[in-house]
């Protein structure tokens, strides 16, 4: 392809990108500023608008746009049974539920389109233009819909059952919850690759939550592509959870999650890898890896705590 053809659908689909953006995302309006995407989302329901605010913080983006984010928002039905299929199992049936006053679905599918969003004149932009990011990025929703629970004086909100579940497009959601803070409900989280977003209530049993945590996060360890030596600690300090949370030493617990985040980073980008792109041609095993990790810390801290 020559480079006077390259260059005509590069600003084809530059200009496309411009004049379908504003149509696609009416209620959701993204900017960027550095390594921070804010989304404001604004959308009728049979109840109201539903709010939410979502801010994205990556460690290390290239090319991060509005168009190559491609973050949308949608209003669903609390008791869709195909999305209620993606909850996970549990007794009462409703124990894991979307709640009424706060019925969002959150997508952010970044397209592997190359060339559609690049310009080559940003420092930071890779030669394909798509997203890209190392390691993991975090994200907040923010909505003001939802109560924080009664709590003592402080920032969080221990005692609220509200989680942030994440999924794959389509597939079945598990909690990724890192915090939940007041104002008046905001639930953050880490990921190492994109995917779709809740706010549930959770009433699970803490102990079945952990366990069914620790569970995912060995599968995640065996599956990346990791030295023998290097696998072995991590499941080796996963193993100490369990054994600490059995003799109820949620703050031993906690310690070696801590040991086993530091074990990842330490070797993120040498031991295990930490690239994430668009196109989809890497597994981001320490960013999901830590997402996981993080979680699992939090409902370790709730038990501590007995919250």
């Amino acid at each position: 392809m020559s480079a006077g053809v390259r260059h005509a659908l590069r600003s084809c689909g530059l200009m496309l990108a411009v004049l379908i953006a504003p149509a696609a995302h009416a209620d959701v309006s993204v900017s960027v500023v550095g390594n921070q995407a804010f989304a404001q989302i604004a959308l009728p329901a049979s109840s109201g608008i539903i709010d939410a605010d979502v801010t994205i913080t990556f460690d290390s983006p290239a090319n991060l746009s509005p168009a190559s984010l491609n973050l949308t928002a949608q209003v669903i039905h609390p008791h869709d049974p195909v999305l209620r299929a993606r909850l996970p199992a549990c007794v009462p049936l409703d124990c894991v539920a979307i709640d009424p006053a706060f019925p969002l679905l959150i997508t952010v599918e970044p397209p592997a389109v190359p060339w559609l969003f690049h310009s080559g004149f940003e420092a930071d932009e890779e030669t394909s233009g798509l997203l890209a990011f190392l390691n993991t990025y975090e994200i907040e929703i923010h909505t003001p819909d939802l109560d924080c629970a009664a709590s003592a004086a402080g920032e969080h909100c221990p005692a609220t059952q509200y989680r942030l579940f994440k999924a794959p497009v389509d597939g079945p959601f598990a909690d990724y919850t890192q915090d939940v803070l007041k104002g008046s409900v905001r639930a953050r989280g880490r990921g190492g690759s994109f995917s779709q977003f809740l706010i549930v209530a959770d009433q699970r049993v803490a102990l079945s939550v952990e366990l069914e945590k620790s569970v995912l996060l060995q599968a995640r360890i065996i599956a990346a592509m990791l030295d023998g030596v290097l696998s072995g600690e991590l499941l080796g300090l996963l193993a100490d959870v369990q054994v600490a949370v059995t003799l109820n030493d949620f703050g031993t617990a906690i310690a070696r999650v801590d040991a086993l985040i530091q074990t990842v980073a330490a070797n993120a980008g040498t031991g295990v890898a930490n690239y994430w792109s668009a196109d989809r041609g890497s597994v981001n095993d320490a960013g999901e890896i830590e997402a996981l990790a993080w979680s699992l810390r939090y409902t370790l801290v709730r038990l501590q705590d007995g919250t």
